[in-house]
């Protein structure tokens, strides 16, 4: 069988094949190339420019044979995929790689043989999926061949390391009482930030290094739910926040809880906690103390038990905190301080009765403006204390009813009218 010759008749020179302008070629298997002349059925046309995307690595397109062409036929081939291919001759050498987002332009030189004589220039390079990828940074993804925008979102249950390279990621704490410290500003690049959110059972503070205040202040305070944005201020090396809600006028929240509908023997107030709580009792069937379990915040308290029923308490307790709870008997109402760790009682009274803290000899539960080391204070269960200048001067002693005692530390001194006076001691 001979090889036919496409010359023309007229100039004896190589018939020029019929021209196909473009040509879209999405391909997952090795590819050859036909002049449009002798193209026929599924044999893909070498258009004058074609847009290529290999779905798979290691393919190759090889050109058409250079002996049915004319010396000038060209093609462009643009790598429109995120992965490179090959282009061979039609005998499968004379190899050339076009990387992604690359375009290759192809000029026949020489038609004397099959493979002939291939000349190519790197024609420009245009976007692709590997071009986003190279230039995605921190907070950056290439998407589809684009950057686009995105977040790593970072759960934690201990003070992570922040850091530069920690830019457009956001923290989602996720336990009791935590700690999120920024980094020195003299090791973040302009336009640093994250992300915070606080779905855990206490405080956050977030803390910069100082100098650097963060909303002017030397930290802040993210309650549970709370959320935002932290943003590094280049022109005052300084923090702020953006989308942390501002501390607004107190709203005092408030809810009754029916101590007969709670099943077994805790109350579970970590995710919200109303500031003024009223324990009630409508059916009568408790019979164990009810163990309220509050969130690790700052907050203010008034507790409230009316559940008439002394048979047993209401005890409050802080999440994670080694306190012993603070215990509310029937009809007792408490004003109660929390700061995240421990609870601390402002008031405690019970239908017209006041109770106080305990209190000590050196800081009596009562005492006055001026003189705070003097007062009176329960020295023991039955015991009371009364002290002066930070030292217990008389101590009343009840804890045997048959004999009572009364021991005063200093001499008793006494001035009578009607007879000449004396010291006792």
């Amino acid at each position: 069988m001979t090889t036919p010759v496409y010359t023309s008749p007229f100039t004896g020179t190589v018939v020029t094949p019929t021209d196909v302008s473009y040509y879209a070629l999405p391909f997952s298997s090795n590819q050859q190339l036909y002049w449009p002349s002798t193209v026929n059925g599924q044999q893909v046309p070498a258009a004058r420019i074609m847009d290529c995307v290999a779905s798979v690595g290691s393919l190759y397109i090889a050109l058409p044979a250079a002996d049915q062409g004319t010396v000038g036929a060209d093609i462009l081939f643009r790598n429109r995929g995120a992965v490179a291919f090959t282009i061979t001759d039609a005998t499968g050498g004379a190899s050339v790689s076009v990387p992604a987002g690359v375009s290759l332009y192809f000029y026949l030189s020489d038609n004397t043989s099959k493979a002939g004589v291939w000349q190519n220039v790197t024609f420009g390079t245009g976007t692709s999926a590997a071009d986003a990828a190279t230039l995605a940074g921190y907070g950056l993804a290439a998407i589809n061949g684009k950057l686009a925008t995105t977040q790593n979102v970072i759960d934690i249950t201990s003070t992570p390391s922040i850091t530069d390279a920690s830019r457009a990621s956001t923290y989602v704490w996720n336990s009791g009482l935590g700690n999120l410290n920024l980094p020195n500003v003299s090791s973040i690049t302009p336009g640093w930030f994250i992300g915070f959110r606080n779905s855990g059972s206490g405080a956050l503070t977030i803390t910069p290094v100082s100098p650097s205040l963060i909303n002017g202040t030397v930290s802040i305070t993210a309650n549970p739910g709370d959320s935002g944005f932290i943003f590094y201020d280049q022109s005052t090396a300084n923090f702020v926040t953006v989308g942390l809600t501002a501390p607004s006028n107190v709203t005092f929240t408030a809810e009754t809880f029916d101590v007969d509908a709670i099943v077994g023997d805790t109350l579970n107030l970590v995710s919200f906690a109303p500031i003024i709580q009223t324990y009630i009792s409508q059916s009568s069937v408790r019979t164990t103390t009810l163990n309220v379990i509050l969130p690790a915040i700052t907050q203010i308290y008034v507790l409230v038990n009316n559940t008439g029923d002394s048979l047993y308490d209401i005890s409050f307790s802080i999440t994670g905190s080694s306190q012993p709870p603070l215990v509310l008997g029937n009809g007792a109402i408490a004003t109660v301080l929390s700061d995240g760790a421990n609870l601390y009682p402002l008031t405690q009274s019970s239908t017209g009765l006041y109770f106080a803290a305990n209190g000590s000899a050196a800081a009596p539960s009562f005492s006055f403006n001026n003189d705070h080391a003097t007062g009176m204070y329960l020295a023991g269960t039955s015991v009371l204390g009364l002290a002066a200048h930070g030292t217990e001067i008389i101590n009343i002693d009840a804890t045997n009813l048959s004999a009572p005692l009364t021991t005063v530390t200093g001499k008793l001194a006494a001035t009578l009218t009607a007879v000449s006076g004396g010291t006792f001691s």
